[in-house]
């Protein structure tokens, strides 16, 4: 047998390949190699699972939670939107995001001389003393922005109704202790729960 190009190492993985194979020992099952990664520690043979830590840490994190589930909505609208398009984009020859950029352009309104003047006047004392024309090109920027979005969560809920999407991801919520003694006003079953505190002084 010749063996040409094999670096040192190469043999020294093999010898231990090869003794693994002579004492019987089987390799790792995937499932046994999935099974470690999702054990973030043992305490002797009690494993202590990531999605243990998970629910921990978002049940008790607030902003943890919050934070996930808007990453987690802002995917699962592009998801929706990429499949719901796919189908018009490949008939049409051209990608998603092409057929995208179409149907916003068709739905956004360019933003016009007037629009950014009405801006300033109604928002003049947060301009930190900037004329007009000094803000213009941020202002268009931002109002550009702003109707790209409206009209992207407008199609986005057309394609939605149209193909009977149903969304079961949770809103994060957190329990609010209310002891016996708090005043309380509407039903005590109710799903939402508001907290005022008012300052008497």
């Amino acid at each position: 047998m010749l063996i040409v190009g094999l670096r040192p190492y190469a043999f020294a993985g093999l010898s231990v390949l090869m003794c693994a194979v002579a004492l019987g020992e089987p390799p790792a099952k995937p499932e046994e190699a999935k099974a470690k990664a999702d054990v973030a520690a043992y305490i002797g043979s009690d494993a202590i699972t990531l999605q243990e830590l998970d629910a921990k840490a978002l049940k008790s994190n607030m902003k943890l939670a919050q934070s996930l589930y808007d990453a987690r909505k802002a995917v699962l609208d592009q998801v929706i939107m990429e499949r719901l398009l796919g189908p018009d984009a490949k008939s049409q020859g051209i990608t998603v995001d092409q057929l995208l950029s179409k149907r916003l352009a068709e739905k956004a309104q360019p933003v016009t001389a007037a629009d950014i003047e009405a801006y300033f006047n109604a928002n003049s004392a947060k301009m930190g003393g900037k004329t007009q024309e000094q803000m213009s090109d941020q202002i268009k920027s931002f109002l550009s922005s702003q109707r790209e979005k409206d009209a992207k969560d407008g199609l986005l809920a057309q394609l939605r109704e149209k193909a009977s999407v149903k969304i079961t991801l949770e809103v994060p919520r957190i329990d609010v202790p209310i002891a016996a003694n708090d005043p309380i006003k509407g039903g005590k079953d109710a799903k939402v729960t508001i907290v005022e505190f008012s300052d008497f002084q």
